[in-house]
């Protein structure tokens, strides 16, 4: 067997031109050259050389030329989403639901089953595999990995579930990706569910949401950040747990140990068969992050918000208009996710596909350039 070439800096700087130009022609127009090396800032030179990498790779092709007068004719390129595929299993306490989807985060198929969340670690891993291997069967193309998006807390470095606020569960601790590793043989990705659903939204469309946060209304209420282009993950992974954010003083009391946090009045209303006072609450917790971290769309999605959307909607804009008015700053844009109940799912699948070929992370971040 030959040895594995170490990766350097000349390595990164290639991968970081290819997945740029993935990222521009993953918006679905077929390119040319002089449109490509303006996107890029780079020669036509240089896109050269990085469409014959991504031609051979099978990443990128031709699709015809048009001639816009004397001379030869402009030849234009399209990525091609059958090239490429993961799979995305959302696990919930009481489902999981999983899809395989292209190189474009297009869902191919689906596959959904119910659980209990008491289910034994083991158990819990043949379930996840046996999902895996049935979305396996469908689309064409390489496919590079299974992507897992879960609630409360993960830690995606160990790929370890660090457990939820609740007294008991069979899954805290576990090291389910692993786990998940050994039992199927492929690269396996675990991240926190609205993570996930936000890696899956800025991955379908580059570029919109390099400063936004997704709201996730599911079993429970949690957000996730991207900012200047970079997941927020947080120095202990917890970044984005908007549902224990005070909105109520002395409110109802929270799996958490305090009282009146969003998700435990959130909950409690949608109990209460009152969507408006729901959506009142979910508005706070945006206008909240609107301001702690400047972001200029907001994302929302999950059961819940789908349930309620003309609802939900009309108060978070409402609250971020009566709430930003007097102050000096642009529109926030919000947005409703379009993936439906494949939110989840389909993020974690897109988190397999960002780590094969989104922007190398040693050259995005802070100070990156």
């Amino acid at each position: 067997m030959s040895a594995v070439r170490p990766t350097g800096p000349l390595d990164r700087v290639a991968g970081a031109h290819d997945a740029a130009l993935l990222a521009v022609a993953r918006r679905g127009e077929p390119v040319a050259r002089t449109g490509l090396a303006a996107a890029l800032q780079v020669t036509p030179q240089a896109i050269s050389k990085i469409l014959t990498r991504l031609i051979d790779r099978g990443l990128m092709a031709e699709v015809g030329s048009f001639s816009s007068g004397p001379g030869k004719p402009t030849t234009l390129y399209r990525i091609v989403p059958e090239s490429r595929r993961a799979i995305g299993l959302h696990l919930t306490r009481s489902r999981l639901h999983g899809v395989v989807a292209d190189l474009t985060g297009q869902v191919l198929a689906r596959h959904t089953v119910e659980i209990d969340h008491e289910q034994p670690v083991p158990s819990l891993i043949t379930t996840l595999a046996r999902s895996a291997r049935e979305l396996s069967r469908h689309g064409p193309g390489e496919l590079l990995g299974v992507g897992v998006g879960m609630p409360g807390p993960v830690d995606p470095v160990e790929g370890v579930y660090l457990g939820s606020l609740s007294p008991v569960t069979a899954w805290r601790g576990a090291p389910l990706r692993d786990l998940l590793l050994e039992e199927l043989g492929l690269p396996v990705h675990l991240d926190h569910d609205s993570r996930a659903a936000l890696v899956g939204e800025s991955w379908s469309q580059p570029g919109l949401l390099d400063n936004a946060a997704l709201v996730l209304a599911e079993e429970g209420l949690g957000a996730s950040l991207r900012l200047d282009g970079s997941i927020v993950r947080g120095a202990h992974a917890q970044a984005g747990e908007a549902g224990h954010m005070v909105v109520q003083m002395d409110g109802l009391p929270c799996e958490c140990g305090r009282r009146g946090c969003a998700q435990s009045e959130y909950l409690a209303a949608l109990a209460h068969e009152d969507p408006e006072r729901a959506a009142r609450v979910l508005a706070t917790v945006v206008l909240d992050l609107v301001r702690l971290v400047d972001v200029d769309r907001v994302v929302l999605g999950g059961r819940s918000v789908y349930a309620h959307h003309q609802v939900t909607m009309e108060a978070v804009r409402r609250a971020l208009d009566d709430g930003l008015r007097a102050e000096a700053r642009g529109h926030v844009e919000v947005l409703l996710s379009t993936r439906g109940v494949d939110l989840i799912a389909a993020g974690a699948a897109c988190q397999v596909l960002e780590d094969e070929y989104g922007l190398p992370t040693a050259l995005v971040g802070p100070g990156a350039g």
